[in-house]
């Protein structure tokens, strides 16, 4: 009797400590989720205040070096 009751215990202790660690790894995995979306936001971001500052320069670019019309020339 005793040694089904110290199974018992063990068994129970195990379910316990996986149960803590199943809940660590939910938690954590949240976390993760949580942080890779501010990852994308951010990267995203960066995308487009690249591309808005290339579209700026590439039409000061072309500015300089499309002809003017002889009328607006001096």
């Amino acid at each position: 009797m005793n040694k089904r009751i110290k199974k018992k215990r063990e068994l129970e202790d195990k379910v316990k400590w996986l149960e803590t660690m199943l809940d660590y790894a939910i938690h954590e995995i949240i976390r993760q989720d949580k942080e890779l979306e501010e990852l994308k936001q951010i990267n995203s971001r960066n995308a487009q205040a690249t591309n808005s500052r290339f579209d700026y320069l590439e039409k000061k670019v072309a500015d300089k070096v499309s002809k003017k019309s002889w009328f607006s020339r001096k």
